[in-house]
């Protein structure tokens, strides 16, 4: 076993070394790792540290679990730290089960203590990885789950991935190693420990190694997953048209195979919500029938994701609360702060060279005696109107031609003089407020991005 789990440490290069958080238990899978890497540590360079966590779940027994971990460890001559929570009481803050938040807080943990540059070795094995692909075949999955668990995920290496639980029972008795029994792992109440004590021995049954085989097969997936995953990635990076908000080109997603397709739509949606966790295959289906519809149309999917199909493009964004409208009165000469849109429009008069003035991106010069209303930032009104060299065109159409998102051009702050739009904030300014020859007074307007009437730019 020992030569197994050497072949899995240099096969998929886990032999960093420096320091190596070793997460213990006390069970034997924990007690194997530990042993093992500890007989490993001199050849490879290895720092070890035990962690071993006490979620203040099971009482004394707990307490005599960290006790044993503590002195094994210090029987290898590894130091041991023990890190203690309440994990029921967390799980009830934060709205999450008991071991979805007991596996929080020791990934937490554990990467806390590693740092940068050290590693993570958990005891996962091959009776795990099978429970694992059944769980997920049962619930449902597509290809990236049925890889199951990784041998190395970041800073996190499994060296035992490729051994049996009898293999580790049997090196633990070879070797004379003691270990505690977890009490919770016999309760078929919870779904895995269904599938470890009920559902794989009759597997077994039915053929004999269908553990090691669904571990294996699940490596051999990986591969394959990684490759599309790859695909996916540049497949990803081809059809994006802007960052922020993420807009894919319709065309490009529609011309993928609907394996890429899905994956480069899980990326992005993954973007936007920061994980994709809670992304599921339906909600990647929402999605892609908005490749078939009318420009105009949306769908609600995962998270609060609203993506909108506008002509060609597909854009991600948040739900929000439509936005009101808003008018501030633009005396000249006076700075104005823009609340809503976070703004500061500062202007003012100028009688000398229109050279004089300097142009930046963030300011337009005006000739102030085509101005004869008084000016205004708000947003759009039914009537608006904008004068562009080829005539005067009504600002919805100015917006449809432009392809500007319908649930955008509420929200876009306009420089106005009555019913003419003067300057569309970011874009276009009007031909009939253009300064020419004959003009001799200028009205300058600035417009920078301002936070609380400070100017960020």
């Amino acid at each position: 076993m020992l030569e197994q789990v050497r072949r899995t440490i240099e096969e998929y290069h886990m032999a960093k070394g420096g320091r190596v958080i070793v997460g213990l238990s006390g069970g034997a899978d924990s007690v194997c790792l530990l042993h093992i890497l500890r007989r490993l540590a001199p050849h490879y360079g290895w720092e070890l540290q035990a962690v071993h966590i006490h979620h203040g779940l099971r009482g004394a027994e707990a307490d005599r679990d960290a006790a044993f971990a503590m002195n094994f460890a210090q029987s290898l001559g590894v130091s041991c730290q023990v890190v203690s929570f309440d994990v029921a009481a967390e799980a009830r803050k934060q709205g999450r089960s008991t071991e979805e938040m007991g596996r929080i807080l020791r990934y937490e943990t554990f990467s806390k203590l590693a740092g940068e540059n050290g590693q993570i070795a958990v005891a996962h094995h091959a009776n795990d990885q099978a429970e694992t692909l059944l769980m997920r075949l049962c619930r449902g999955t597509g290809l990236l789950g049925l890889t199951g668990m990784a041998p190395v995920r970041g800073n996190i290496i499994r060296p035992l991935l490729f051994c049996s639980r009898k293999e580790i029972e049997a090196y633990c008795k070879e070797n004379g190693l003691m270990y505690q029994e977890d009490s919770t792992n016999k309760d078929t109440a919870y779904t895995r420990n269904k599938i470890r004590h009920e559902a794989l021995p009759l597997l077994e049954e039915v053929h004999s190694g269908s553990t090691a085989h669904l571990a294996e097969t699940a490596a051999l997936l990986a591969a394959d997953s990684d490759f599309l995953e790859q695909a996916a990635k540049a497949a990803y990076a081809e059809t994006k048209l802007n960052e922020n908000p993420i807009t894919l080109s319709c065309e490009k997603l529609s011309a993928l195979h609907p394996a890429l397709r899905m994956r480069v739509l899980r990326y992005a949606m993954a973007d936007m919500l920061g994980s994709s966790k809670n992304i599921s295959h339906v909600h990647l289906q929402d999605v892609e029938s908005l490749l078939a519809k009318q420009s105009g149309t949306s769908v609600k999917t995962a998270g609060g994701l609203v993506v909108h199909r506008q002509y060609d493009r597909l854009i991600f964004g948040r739900a929000e609360k439509k936005q009101a409208g808003f008018s501030y009165a633009i005396p000249l000469g006076t700075d104005v702060f823009v609340q809503e849109a976070e703004l500061l429009v500062e202007s003012g008069v100028f009688s000398g060279k229109r050279e004089e003035i300097p142009l930046d991106g963030c300011t337009n010069v005006f000739d102030y005696d085509k101005i004869t209303q008084n000016l205004c930032c708000r947003t759009r009104k039914a009537g608006d109107q904008i004068t562009l060299p080829g005539g005067t065109k009504k600002l919805k159409s100015f917006f449809i031609d432009e392809k500007i998102p319908a649930d955008v051009r509420g929200s876009i702050p306009l420089i106005a003089c009555g019913r003419d739009i003067v300057w569309i904030y970011g874009g276009r300014t009007s031909a009939k407020f253009a300064p020419d020859a004959q003009t001799t007074q200028y009205v300058w307007i600035r417009i920078t991005e301002a936070h609380h009437n400070e100017r960020k730019n």
